[in-house]
This record gives structure tokens, sequence and C-alpha cells, in this order.
């Protein structure tokens, strides 16, 4: 059984899942490559980015997956935008990528020891618990939810157009 402080990782990510599900339901995925009237990233490149973002939790927690090389060079910071004419991933298999992050996590994290929870882990932000490591992805990717939210409204505008 999860210690409490295990179930609260899991909770916390299945809230965000869900919370990301509720921001691109009915959403084509043209619409997600459209763009803002300002510098900023579609709800592609957005959604992507939070994908590439489990795939570096799944990595803290041991978990290997198939397309971590997918859409770590679309995706990860420093990527180029995703433009309608750029080379993009469909944004329904963003969506069961991020559900299959969600499954691996739970399954994982359900068997982890505390040890294992609170032991060292080093990546590209350094050296950490992976219990720290998980906390940190969690707030980039709430970060990213809030522009999720008003990327959605974007879309949902241009339909009135």
């Amino acid at each position: 059984m999860p210690t409490p402080g295990v179930k609260k990782i899991i909770e916390d990510y299945e809230f965000h899942t869900k919370l990301i599900h509720r921001f691109v339901d009915g959403i084509s995925h043209e619409e997600s490559l459209l763009q803002p009237p300002f510098e900023a990233n579609c709800l592609n490149w957005v959604m992507g980015h939070i994908v590439t973002n489990r795939s570096h939790t799944l990595e803290v927690f041991g978990i290997t997956h198939n397309w971590q090389n997918e859409v770590r060079p679309l995706y990860d910071i420093g990527s180029p935008p995703i433009k309608p004419d750029s080379k993009s991933i469909p944004l329904d298999v963003l969506l069961q990528y991020l559900d299959q992050s969600q499954t691996m996590l739970n399954s994982r994290l359900e068997a982890i020891s505390s040890e294992e929870l609170n032991g060292s882990f080093t990546n590209y932000r350094g050296e950490k618990s992976r219990h720290k490591h998980a906390n940190e992805f969690h707030w980039h990717e709430a970060f990213h939810l809030g522009q999720l939210d008003l990327l959605n409204a974007m879309v949902l505008s241009s339909r009135e157009n």
C-alpha cells in the first residue's frame, strides 16, 4: 500500500491528467496548431511539452517508454515553436502518451519503497531525491495548465469567427 506521500503524488498527477483532458476535449489537431496573436507557443506545443515533462518524470522512476525519442526533440525546452507547417505529433497521440504516462506512473509509484522515493536521482535538473524531482516536474506541469486553459479559450473563440 502506498504511503500518504506517494498517494498525494499519484492524486496530483491524476488531477492534472483530468484537467488536461478537459482543456483539449473536442479540439482537433488542426485547431491545436492555431497560433496566438502574440509571440507564444500553440496548444499542440504546450501539450507536447507537458508530455515531454511526463517523459522526464517517468525517467526519474526508472520507467521506460517508447515515445520519449519522438516527443523530446519537438517539445523539450528550447525546441522551435510548432507552426501549422512544422512537424508535430497529432493531438490525439499526445493524449494517448499522457494517459500511458499516468498508467505507468501509477503502477510504479504504487510499488515504490520510501527509501527509493527519497533516494537520489540526477538528471538535467541536478541531483535531488526522486520525490523532489516529481514535485518539481508537477509544478512545471501546473504552470503549463494555465497556458492550456488560455489556448483552449483562443481555439473556442476562433470557431465563433
